[in-house]
């Protein structure tokens, strides 16, 4: 059965690939087998579905609908979409903590009955703690994957860089026509690089 020219499971993998932006596993929600396949297989055999100029003119139609859903529903441009996975990918750990000193009274005790002295110093500390909410501004709380606590505090854990720069390079959009997002990937592999694309896709987004 046809569905858009595309065979069902070339349909669902396009329609899978915008959602998740994994080929891999775009290729497994689409019910390909894959079961006794290793995953260099599984990568292999995803590229060249990806790679099907039927299934590419598909994912571009696909990704013009919902880039104009995001607008026109939600108020999301891709100039903001692209400004808010800089921010996630410029994120750094240190942001977001800080060193707390406080004094420890130190009490020392010396000879024994009635030569027993007991004094006390006040010591410095310093110990490493989050900081609170109220002293991270928006875009840092933006950045913020999860908090839980564990037995030795509160851990932590930010949007990862490696996720928000293929959410980059593979952002509804953002791709030149021509552009082959292998050769992308390894421009943007480069900080230099990366950032000269960046602001490259985002006046190219202000102009539209």
């Amino acid at each position: 059965m046809k569905i858009n020219n595309l065979t069902e499971k070339q349909e669902a993998f396009s329609n899978a690939y915008i959602r998740i932006g994994i080929g891999s596993e775009a290729y497994k929600e689409a019910g390909y087998s894959y079961s006794n396949k290793s995953d260099k297989s599984i990568h292999e055999a995803a590229c060249r579905v990806l790679n099907n100029s039927k299934v590419q003119a598909r994912i571009k139609e696909l990704q013009s609908v919902v880039a104009e859903i995001a607008e026109k529903e939600f108020k999301i441009t891709s100039e903001e979409m692209l400004r808010h996975l800089n921010i996630l990918r410029k994120a750094r750990i240190d942001e977001y903590v800080e060193y707390y000193e406080y004094e420890v009274p130190i009490t020392t005790t010396t000879g024994t009955g009635k030569n027993k002295s007991v004094s006390t110093t006040i010591e410095k500390r310093t110990e490493l703690r989050l900081k609170t909410f109220d002293k991270l501004n928006e875009e840092q709380k933006m950045c913020i994957e999860g908090i839980k606590q564990t037995k030795y505090g509160i851990e932590i854990k930010l949007h990862g860089k490696e996720w928000s720069i293929e959410k980059i390079n593979k952002h509804i959009g953002f791709y030149e026509k021509d552009n082959d997002q292998k050769k992308l990937s390894l421009d943007i592999s480069n900080p230099e690089d990366r950032n000269n694309r960046i602001a490259e896709l985002i006046a190219k987004a202000q102009k539209q």
